[in-house]
């Protein structure tokens, strides 16, 4: 019991709807003992308050009919056969009704508590459940004592009403003695009703505290620990550090493939040092110019050496940097609010170029100035 005490302790978050839904295959669900007896007994309490008349009528047509002497049935053993036959199923058809109305009625209140399981896990053999050693364990479990005092507690206060019952009515059995045998029937009929509703009453209140404590009950059952949490976790999700370690492996390709394009590049707009963004020009293609490559802090100081090792400018404007790295996706166009920006830096380049080949002056710092809101400082601000 101890360690089931340890075990229940450590096992303090709720259950999952995968665990949830994992027991209830193994056909581990909520249900009352007391529920289902008490939905019986009010559908025997109302069968007998409707049809009790009936049952009644058909049960007196019935024993007048088998007091009956015939002496041509008692000469004729067919006959007396098919008489005791017929009888017989007249007698189970006017007690069917009452068989039947608490039969349906305890299987809605099983429903009702647990719902509709189809399982075969219940019924397989277990060694486990035969072991006289988790036997013991069963016997003597918190669960297994709190269940006998509840049918203990239950039992006794059906004693009481009972007993109360009769203490009550001692006087008015004894004068039914002196009646005829249908005011003494219709007295008893009385009384039992009486005494049964009681009855009833005590079994229906105790339904209507087992029902939820059940339930309750199996909810703390069905608890999990932070380990069991986590493994549901990694069966469900995969591991965590798994998919880290591949969401990283992924990031690292995508970044070399980013910093294999950078040499391509025409320009590198940088912050200087936080940002650097990497723009390509097709002029075949006819299209605007494409962000091939773009990083911030270490990954931007990355571009810039690969950049200036491969003689690829850097043009250093934070402004446009800053907008580029915001706005635009890697191996996207630039968007039309930002052309003439670029342009002046695409303008920049060709005179860079043209002072490499010896055919111009040394371009000036372009001063390029954004359109309103494109600077996410300047928005921040």
């Amino acid at each position: 019991m101890a360690d089931s005490d340890e075990d229940r302790d450590a096992r303090q978050l709720p259950a999952s709807e995968r665990k949830l839904r994992q027991a209830r295959e193994r056909g581990q669900v909520p249900r009352s003992r007391e529920a289902p007896h008490a939905a019986a007994l009010l559908a025997m309490m109302l069968g007998l308050a409707f049809y009790g008349p009936a049952f009644a009528e058909r049960s007196m047509a019935l024993a007048r009919g088998m007091l009956r002497f015939d002496p041509a049935t008692a000469h004729d053993p067919l006959r007396a056969g098919e008489l005791a036959g017929t009888t017989a199923l007249q007698a189970l058809l006017a007690v069917l009704p009452l068989l039947v109305l608490p039969l349906l009625a305890a299987c809605a209140a099983i429903l009702a508590v647990g719902g509709r399981v189809l399982s075969s896990h219940p019924v397989t053999p277990d060694v486990k459940r035969i072991s006289p050693l988790a036997g013991i364990r069963r016997l003597f479990s918190v669960e297994s004592v709190i269940d006998i005092l509840k049918l203990a507690a239950l039992a006794s206060l059906v004693g009481l009403v009972g007993a109360w019952f009769v203490a009550d009515g001692i006087t008015r059995f004894a004068g039914y003695m002196s009646m005829s045998l249908t005011s003494a029937l219709s007295g008893v009929a009385v009384d039992l009703r009486g005494g049964l509703l009681a009855a009833c009453a005590v079994v229906v209140l105790a339904a209507l505290v087992d029902a939820p404590v059940q339930v309750w009950r199996h909810q703390v059952r069905m608890r999990m620990s932070h380990q069991e949490a986590r493994k549901e976790m990694r069966e469900s999700d995969g591991d965590p550090l798994l998919k880290a370690r591949i969401r990283e492996r992924q990031r690292s390709i995508s970044r070399g493939r980013m910093l294999e394009a950078v040499p391509r590049a025409d320009v590198v707009v940088t912050n200087p040092t936080h940002f650097a963004v990497a723009l390509k020009y097709d002029d075949a293609a006819g299209a605007a110019p494409r962000v091939v490559a773009k990083g911030a802090d270490l990954l931007a100081a990355r571009i810039r050496e690969v950049a200036e090792q491969a003689g690829v400018p850097l043009l250093e404007s934070p402004p446009l940097a800053r907008a580029l790295y915001r706005h635009v996706p890697i191996d996207q166009e630039i968007p039309a609010t930002l052309y003439a920006a670029v342009a002046q830096v695409l303008a920049w380049v060709y005179q860079l170029r043209q002072h490499r080949a010896g055919r111009g002056a040394m371009p000036s710092d372009p001063g390029i100035e954004l359109p309103a809101g494109l600077d996410p400082r300047g928005a921040e601000s």
